[in-house]
């Protein structure tokens, strides 16, 4: 019995001290990843590379990273100096002001006065982040562009270098890379010890699609589940320029740029794939995405955010279905997609938005006349009809 009851206390002390020894661990790896996050903003501040960069100017940069900034002083400076310290010092960087007022815009020129490939582009007032991007994009002078948002970083300094390397044999029209996570909580930002997206292709060997490229949309490849959807996000990818602003005039038939704040990527991928030739994925780490609360709408009260990606959602299925019909493709995507996300079309009635709950029925009605519509879509489409009227 003596010998059981040691056998039982000695197990419960190797319990505890691997408790302790993992959260020693843990603490250590947390601590690490602050320092290097905080380590790379100091070397960014102070690198020889970011304080020789005013001589240069380029008239043909290869890449255009646009970013559209509102009130992001918090944020903005170590963005800017992760792409400025790059290895691959071709490409300008086209910043939105986007009517900001706190000291955003004051600590772009600061920038700006040390670097003259940031090109700032002033609003008078608040357009969104859709009007904002498209207006980067038009007025990019690079061959690729990069969408990058103002919260986020570059933590390889030779992430442009790899990509330019990549893209010179094949000459891709997208080339998609891994991204890392930023999580802040209560102040602290810390980096995910290993690539956290949530692709379901795999990285690890690259993958080179043909057409027709517009299928990998809406599943993922070799599969027909259509919840493993991958490709939506815009802020990971290399996009050839003149193919980019192929698809934003095809997506401003419907939206004459009242797509206001959220869900932009599905629309600009699903046309820009569309049109593309080709794509890549490449394993390739650098590019630091931050995950906060309201960071897109910085703050806007909850509804008000809410009503506008309501809108937003209707309009995307406007242009959707256009899209299908004269591409030819088959009604089912609209009908996963609308099924998903059906719950921002649901909160058109529930927050009495009057004038784009008659849109909605006008939408629905028109789908539920379409010949090619499937039983499925159909009953789903009728209970829409329903709730709306």
């Amino acid at each position: 019995m003596g010998e059981k009851r040691n056998i039982k206390n000695n197990y419960f002390i190797i319990l505890i001290l691997n408790f302790f020894i993992f959260i020693i661990i843990y603490s250590f790896k947390k601590k690490n990843v602050l320092i290097i996050y905080q380590e790379y903003i100091s070397k960014c501040k102070k690198s020889q590379i970011f304080k020789s960069k005013n001589l240069i100017n380029y008239r043909n940069p290869y890449i255009s990273i646009c970013i559209p900034a509102y009130n992001m002083e918090k944020y903005i400076e170590s963005s800017l100096l992760s792409i400025i310290n790059q290895s691959f010092e071709n490409f300008e960087i086209i910043l939105v002001n986007d009517n900001s007022k706190d000291k955003t815009i004051d600590i772009v020129k600061r920038l700006q006065s040390q670097d003259n490939r940031i090109k700032i582009l002033d609003h008078n007032q608040n357009a969104g982040v859709y009007s904002s991007r498209i207006e980067a994009i038009l007025n990019a002078k690079g061959e690729y562009i990069l969408l990058m948002d103002p919260d986020d970083m570059i933590l390889n300094q030779n992430l442009f270098k790899e990509l330019f390397n990549y893209n010179l044999k094949n000459q891709f029209d997208i080339i998609e890379f891994s991204v890392y996570h930023q999580k802040e909580k209560k102040k602290m930002i810390y980096l995910p010890t290993q690539h956290e997206f949530n692709h379901n292709h795999g990285f690890k060997k690259n993958i080179i699609y043909q057409p027709e490229l517009s299928n990998i949309i809406f599943y993922k490849p070799n599969s027909k589940n259509y919840s493993e959807i991958i490709c939506r996000t815009i802020w990971n990818k290399l996009y050839r320029k003149q193919i980019l602003i192929k698809a934003i005039n095809y997506i401003e038939k419907d939206f004459h740029k009242k797509f206001l704040i959220a869900a932009d990527d599905t629309p600009i991928n699903m046309i820009n794939f569309q049109f593309a030739n080709n794509y890549s994925n490449i394993f390739l780490s650098g590019y630091l995405y931050s995950i906060r609360k309201n960071s897109i709408t910085n703050g806007i009260k909850e509804n008000y955010h809410l009503k506008i990606v309501s809108i937003n959602y209707l309009l995307y299925y406007k242009l959707f279905y256009r899209y299908i019909k004269e591409f030819n493709k088959n009604l089912d995507y609209l009908y996963y997609d609308i099924f998903n996300f059906s719950s921002y079309l649901l909160n058109l009635k529930k927050l009495n938005i009057s004038e784009y709950m008659l849109d909605s029925l006008k939408f629905f009605n028109r789908i539920i006349n379409d010949k090619n519509i499937s039983n499925n879509f159909k009953n789903f489409t009728n209970k829409l009809i329903l709730f709306f009227k």
